[in-house]
């Protein structure tokens, strides 16, 4: 009775964008206990993006059980202890889970993002020589598709709106809703591939709408030797249609700062002077700040 709403956790390939593995539960669900039956669909070798909330030493165990790698945000309190220096921001060290005491070995790398802006990334790649600082910001820069995949299937698939009314018909509802998405993105990709393009160069949009008609014509023809030039057709409407693509765009964290931005505000009045050199000298104060500091017992721990 009244609306849906569940938890929904998903595996998303950065290659392809097409969700690989979901799951999901009540609202009031925990996504530490989703996702470790996503971490089930790891493989060998498999790199892993996780967002700060999914921060907890047990994920990161069982990530490393299956063989696979991750690549992690670290909060803001965390402070693990020094091992070894790789190189400039970049530091081997020791994180400890406060529930049963087991330690892990992880590499902590220093990136500094619009600038000025620091952050530090947690990950398995301990060799720095094969994954770079710069290496591993990039990779945790493609991240960000799970949120335009989460928009996509929100709003332009309107998976908000549901016409289910057990749990059997909404998992079937769920799983119509994943395997279109499975057929678009499986589409543009081979469309940005015959376009020579990226996939993020291309409208989930219009793809959709060429989906509509591709899955139109299909069931309209019973001849089976046709379906697959109806496909190349399909694949070559889906490379045309584009969008304004902005690699390395950020937005304001401050939502003060963004509704100044977005309304103008920030546009230098007659007669008052820039407060760009006073800007620049805050910000190279929070880039100077120390990253390491030593106890009583001359131990060294990363800061935030």
């Amino acid at each position: 009775m009244g609306a849906i709403a569940v938890e929904l956790c998903c595996l998303f390939d950065l290659i392809s964008r097409a969700p690989l593995r979901f799951v999901y539960g009540k609202a009031c669900t925990s996504e530490h206990k989703l996702i470790h039956k996503l971490i089930q669909g790891l493989k060998k070798g498999d790199l892993l993006l996780l967002d700060a909330g999914f921060y907890y030493c047990a994920t990161f165990t069982k990530i490393l059980i299956r063989h696979a790698h991750f690549i992690i945000p670290a909060k803001t309190i965390m402070r693990p202890q020094v091992l070894r220096t790789l190189g400039q921001g970049d530091y081997l060290c020791q994180i400890k889970d406060s529930h049963d005491k087991t330690t892990l070995t992880v590499r902590v790398v220093f990136i500094h993002r619009n600038g000025f802006r620091r952050r530090r990334l947690v990950t398995s790649l301990l060799d720095p020589s094969l994954f770079p600082p710069s290496e591993l910001a990039r990779l945790y820069h493609m991240r960000w598709d799970i949120e335009t995949f989460y928009r996509d299937f929100k709003h332009t698939l309107r998976a908000t709106s549901w016409h289910c009314h057990t749990p059997t018909s909404f998992h079937q509802e769920l799983l119509v809703h994943m395997i279109a998405l499975c057929l678009i993105r499986t589409a543009m990709l081979e469309a940005s591939r015959l376009a020579n393009v990226s996939v993020g160069q291309l409208s989930f949009a219009r793809a959709l709408t060429e989906t509509r008609l591709f899955l139109k014509f299909l069931l309209s023809t019973t001849e089976v030797l046709l379906w697959s030039s109806i496909y190349a057709a399909f694949v070559q409407c889906c490379s045309q249609h584009r969008v304004q693509f902005k690699p390395d765009r950020h937005f304001p964290r401050d939502r003060q700062q963004y509704r100044r931005k977005s309304r103008g505000l920030e546009q230098r009045r007659r007669g008052r002077k820039r407060k760009a050199a006073l800007l620049q000298s805050s910000a190279l104060e929070t880039f100077n700040k120390p990253q390491t500091l030593k106890d009583s017992k001359n131990r060294v721990f990363l800061l935030s």
